[in-house]
């Protein structure tokens, strides 16, 4: 590539990422009206919900205040997605190779200084902005700003090859700190009709009722080292050993947090966890229905268990009648993007299942490289379970749509050269924001003799 050529594609990347922040700053400060907008009803909801509780109140306004709320919410959603990642600038591999270019020189540079008292991404922002300007670049600040965008991009890309499950959860661009959202619990009431009488007054029927959700933030960090040796090699491989590093420090503790988080402090509620799945014998949240009297807590996972303790079935008959009901408890509006959940464990405990005459019962096929059982795709990550006592060892159903995770406010990058001799870590720290969405959008399968009452 020629200085001209790199020059051109330098000045396009920065011309669309000069574009795609204008428009992006223009939907995020209206996003912003909108959910202060939000937090002032919500806030005026919950006093309204506590005025029903306490025997006053109208019910009346709730369900007015309820619908302006889930408009509201809609639209906040609607914005939000209307929002580009900046990575989008780069629209072609020339550019990106062009970009690439840059940001490699900055990182190389920025790691061989072993200086731990500048932070990361200034550091490489303030390099590659040096670095537009000699290419006489207009807007080189803007030039630094992407291309500090490409290592946290590739970093992203590579952490989610990590843990499958990453690739399927949910990316929910308009959840911040404290953010809050209703769902529906229960439909109106639908009552027969009535001849119209003199006098007669047709009974009011119930109306649908709503429960708030709400995020919660939890940070993670990543901590890898860089060889002093590594570090004389040349900006490419420097570059490719960080973003491997991190992503693989990153992704292993974010796929583990959005598991099995404890919800404690600065963690994530994770799927699996107590703050999610409730098997508590005859009580357990996790038995009880969706919607109607008694439903659960939204905040928790449907779970539908074997009945025979750490496994699926007392014979193989009863173990392939457990996993076709289990898949048909899902509700029918979230099976067409349905996948299966599962370590390689499980799936094998299914393809060795035969029938009377010693022939596989489920025999998998292959659809774009994707293994299917029962007709449905099956996600293998072996951060799930086995299958053992009580343990949720498969999932079932549209992941996105049940749990959603988005960046937070904190992402610093600090070096240390003095903790390791002859070794150079990289620490990094990450805020995120997650919480669930539509619970009944997936099913866990729990390995127990506990249930429902």
């Amino acid at each position: 590539m020629t200085l001209e050529e790199l020059q051109a594609l330098i000045q396009k990347a920065t011309d669309n990422y000069t574009a795609i922040k204008s428009t992006n700053e223009s939907l995020e400060s209206k996003a912003r009206k909108l959910e202060e907008k939000h937090s002032a009803l919500m806030s005026k909801y919950e006093a309204l919900e506590q005025q029903i509780k306490d025997g006053g109140g109208n019910s009346k306004e709730v369900q007015a205040l309820t619908k302006t709320i889930t408009e509201l919410q809609d639209e906040i959603s609607d914005v939000r997605s209307d929002v580009k990642a900046p990575s989008t600038a780069f629209d072609t591999k020339e550019v990106k190779a062009a970009v690439k270019n840059v940001v490699m020189e900055s990182v190389g540079s920025f790691l061989k200084t072993k200086n731990n008292q500048i932070d990361f991404f200034e550091y490489v922002e303030d390099t590659a902005t040096e670095r537009c300007k000699t290419l006489n670049i207009s807007s080189p600040e803007t030039g630094g700003l992407a291309v500090a965008e490409v290592l946290a991009r590739d970093v992203l890309d590579y952490y989610r090859t990590i843990s499958p499950i990453l690739q399927h959860i949910g990316r929910k661009t308009s959840m911040t700190r404290n953010y809050r959202q209703l769902i529906l619990i229960s439909y109106p009431g639908v009552a027969e009709g009535i001849e119209a009488v003199a006098g007669t007054v047709p009974a009011e029927t119930s109306t649908q009722t709503y429960a708030e959700i709400k995020s919660k933030e939890f940070k993670l960090y990543a901590s890898p080292r860089i060889t002093n040796e590594a570090l004389y090699g040349t900006d490419i491989s420097v570059y490719s050993d960080l973003v491997q590093l991190l992503g693989e420090e990153i992704g292993i503790y974010l796929a583990s947090q959005v598991l099995y988080g404890d919800g404690t402090d600065k963690n994530a509620r994770g799927i699996l966890s107590s703050n999610r799945v409730d098997i508590t014998n005859l009580t357990g949240e996790s038995f009880k229905p969706t919607l109607g009297a008694g439903s659960r807590d939204h905040d928790f996972y449907p779970v539908y268990p074997t009945g025979v303790s750490a496994d699926t079935g007392t014979d193989d008959v009863a173990r392939v009648n457990w996993l076709l009901t289990f898949m048909r408890k899902l509700p029918q509006r979230y099976r067409a993007n349905a996948k299966l959940y599962m370590n390689e464990n499980t799936l094998g405990v299914y393809e060795q299942i035969r029938d009377a005459d010693n022939r596989p019962v489920f025999r998998l096929n292959y659809m774009e490289g994707e293994p299917r059982l029962n007709g449905k795709p099956v996600v293998i990550d072996d951060t799930l379970p086995d299958i053992a006592a009580d343990s949720t060892f498969i999932i079932y159903g549209d992941l996105a749509a049940a749990y959603a995770i988005n960046d937070g406010d904190i992402d610093q990058m600090l070096l240390d050269p003095y903790t390791k001799k002859g070794n150079l870590i990289v620490y990094t720290e990450k805020e995120m924001f997650e919480m669930a969405q539509r619970s009944d959008a997936i099913l866990i399968g729990a390995a127990t003799t506990n249930g429902p009452a």
